[in-house]
């Protein structure tokens, strides 16, 4: 049972959680093994039903349902399974994903916006092994663009480094499609500034604060227990910056893939103390707007 700890009454009911995954259970399996062998603790082990249900708990009314494909071949099969699963769940907000090896992409999109009201494309390099700014995804960027779709991508550092990731592989998208409806997740951790200046710059290009802002203390202690690694999680922003981009800002959990309890997620921002218009924006009025025209 999730006892309620400090959702205000304006918000419960109404979140949107911008940042959730949603996987088959098998494959949802594989990887909290992964995360097992790295001491990342995962908190909610669940049936993909019993995963939105809990979301309910908590106050939720919508989630997205990242997934992505690590290899060719599979973003097919992950599609089709999303859209059977949001078929089913009302409160899920349908993303699909491709791979850039794969045949047949647009087609495929085309089919998931048309039939199954996809709202966009979610896009992990850091898993995916492609550069964001790679020659063969500029069409499927193309068709997001004139379809009015959003692109949801991990672009930033953060928690590690690989060569496919970083605001450098990322904002020459932008620079090609300024008007492209874009979700950058983590607030492109650890490289703010510069997705903050791109927010700044480019019109429909949104920062998900999942896993940044939690309280330090909970993180220390998850570290002591070893259900964390000792990596960075910020919480130290500039409120007037926050407030400047308070349009821009989507709530986000990385949900279930997370160590301490969803109500941290929430409060994390409630903490911020920046006034009851900010939450409703960051909560969901931004994020209704957003999937509203998607």
């Amino acid at each position: 049972m999730n006892r309620r700890r400090t959702v205000p009454e304006y918000l419960d009911g109404r979140i949107v959680d911008m940042h959730a995954h949603f996987f088959p259970a098998k494959l949802f399996a594989s990887i909290w093994e992964w995360f097992d062998a790295r001491c990342w603790g995962i908190r909610y082990r669940q049936t993909p039903e019993e995963l939105a249900a809990t979301l309910s708990g908590f106050g939720v009314s919508r989630f997205v349902t990242y997934n992505y494909a690590h290899k060719a071949g599979m973003a097919a099969d992950l599609n089709r399974w999303t859209a059977e699963f949001a078929a089913r769940t009302p409160a899920a907000l349908p993303f699909a994903t491709v791979f850039p090896d794969d045949e047949g992409n647009l087609e495929m999109l085309a089919s998931l916006f048309d039939q199954h009201s996809f709202l966009g494309v979610k896009l992990q390099p850091l898993v995916s092994d492609f550069y964001l700014c790679d020659e063969r995804m500029i069409d499927v960027y193309r068709m997001l663009l004139e379809r009015g779709k959003i692109l949801a991508v991990h672009a930033g550092t953060a928690p590690v480094a690989n060569q496919y990731v970083g605001a450098d592989h990322f904002e020459p998208v932008m620079r090609e499609l300024p008007e492209l409806k874009v979700v950058v997740a983590h607030m492109g951790a650890y490289e703010f500034d510069r997705f903050f200046d791109m927010a700044r710059a480019y019109p429909n290009l949104h920062l998900d604060t999942s896993v940044n802002f939690i309280d330090p203390n909970v993180m220390a202690e998850l570290v002591a227990r070893g259900e964390f690694p000792p990596l960075q999680v910020p919480n130290a922003f500039d409120p007037d910056v926050l407030l400047e981009l308070s349009d821009r800002l989507l709530f986000g959990s990385d949900y279930p893939n997370i160590p301490y309890n969803y109500y941290d997620c929430i409060d994390s921002i409630l903490a911020l103390e920046l006034g009851e218009e900010f939450n409703r924006k960051v909560f969901f009025e931004n994020a209704a707007r957003l999937i509203g025209g998607a």
